[in-house]
């Protein structure tokens, strides 16, 4: 009879003797719910800086908008600077906006500031990002 000795461990079993693939399955099962949080997390950032993007544009526009047809008033009134800063805060409280408007020199300028609600970033803790515009034109008059 043959005794046959081995002197290695078979491939599938670490230094432990425990097989080497159940051991493997066990980083996966921790790995896969880490990949998946963190692309959950890439995803919220792309989304939510998305949308604080469009938001901001968004309070840019109504900005400018309030801005142009208050230096547009202006232009016709006998007091511009009055006229024109009264005319963009009544404009701004009629977009729901709150904000300032100052008159120096020849030209108005409206600030606003906001905030975006975050729809995924809100998970990990970010609840909302700011938001900012300002505009500034021109004020010439016609008399």
């Amino acid at each position: 009879m043959r005794m046959i000795i081995r002197t290695s461990r078979p491939s599938s079993q670490n230094r432990t003797g425990r097989d080497r693939r159940t051991t493997e399955a066990g980083r996966m099962v921790t790995m896969v719910p880490l990949a998946a949080l963190a692309a959950l997390i890439c995803v919220g950032i792309g989304v939510d800086f998305a949308g604080q993007a469009m938001a901001e544009q968004e309070l840019r526009d109504q900005v400018m908008a309030c801005t142009r047809s208050s230096a547009d008033w202006a232009a016709v009134t006998v007091i511009p600077a009055f006229e024109s800063v009264a005319s963009a805060y009544q404009c701004l409280s009629e977009s729901g906006i709150t904000g300032t408007a100052e008159y120096v020199g020849d030209s108005l300028t409206v600030t606003s500031s906001g905030v975006y609600q975050t729809k995924l970033l809100s998970i990990v803790g970010v609840w909302e990002l700011p938001t900012h515009a300002k505009a500034t034109v021109g004020v010439t008059s016609g008399r």
